[in-house]
């Protein structure tokens, strides 16, 4: 464990929140007495930094507001004490085109987050429920695929049933080159964006610019899109419902899964032990 915990920044879905649920309790309660003690709190998403992710303190029943966000898995960084959010490595439009023409194969739904909304090939039940999970509208372009492609973004992400995993795992490697590369962040999805993006990458920017030691941050995540940051930080701390490899990566496991409050339940116990 570090000495000093001047920021904690978390994973939301599978981490801080069951996906699509409300803030666990035991956690909520945790991040209200740090902040009260002056610890700077955070959300490391592979969503966009938009008007719904600034109210999600708010949305949670939280009385404070989030002082950084790292969003699109590395892509973007925001903190109160930078008014601009800084964006990193996007993807050409011609490689996004091939991204997904590479991928056709498979036959998955495809979309981009674009402004504050997102734009889908076609529209069913997974784009639904993150829709409504994510509080955004969504374009729906019938399956016309250039206008994903109209101006250079962060990500290409396919969306799939879960049970397709390791099939679309193994077909994205023939995929992945020295300018994209495939990783799943969710079951049943999978993104495509620069290689130099992670959420450690980002990490290392938010420390840089605000003069904080990576040393003094701690970061709580559970899914493979997390690895970087739960190895770059000063403490990582995997979610015991984590993929191996961010396991791998991590400083410690929780004891318990994000279903059972594990992220509260660590902080309590080895943070909050005062």
């Amino acid at each position: 464990m570090i000495d000093k915990v001047t920021t904690i920044v978390a994973d939301i879905d599978g981490t801080l929140v069951n996906k699509g649920e409300s803030i666990m309790p035991i956690t909520k309660a945790a991040l209200e007495k740090l902040h009260q003690e002056g610890v700077l709190l955070g959300l490391s998403t592979g969503r966009k930094i938009n008007s719904s992710m600034f109210n999600r303190a708010k949305d949670w029943g939280l009385s404070f507001n989030f002082d950084v966000i790292i969003g699109m898995n590395g892509g973007q960084l925001w903190d109160k004490d930078h008014e601009e959010i800084e964006s990193y490595y996007l993807l050409s439009t011609a490689d996004m085109k091939e991204i997904i023409e590479r991928m056709a194969p498979l036959n998955l739904n495809v979309m981009i987050y674009e402004d504050d909304h997102m734009v889908t090939l076609h529209f069913d039940d997974m784009i639904h429920a993150s829709m409504q999970r994510n509080h955004i509208e969504v374009i729906v372009t019938d399956g016309d695929t250039d206008r994903l492609c109209v101006r250079p973004n962060y990500n290409v992400l396919f969306r799939f049933d879960p049970e397709r995993s390791e099939e679309v795992a193994a077909f994205a490697k023939t995929v992945d080159c020295e300018r994209y590369h495939g990783i799943m962040t969710s079951p049943g999805i999978i993104e495509f964006m620069d290689p130099r993006v992670n959420k450690g990458m980002a990490l290392h920017k938010y420390s840089e610019r605000n003069n904080i030691p990576i040393e003094e941050i701690m970061a709580f995540g559970d899914m493979d899109n997390d690895k970087e940051m739960l190895k770059e930080a000063g403490w990582g701390v995997c979610l015991l419902n984590g993929s191996d490899i961010s396991k791998s990566m991590s400083d410690a496991v929780t004891e318990y899964p994000c279903t059972e409050d594990g992220m509260g339940r660590y902080l309590e116990q080895y943070v909050l032990k005062g």
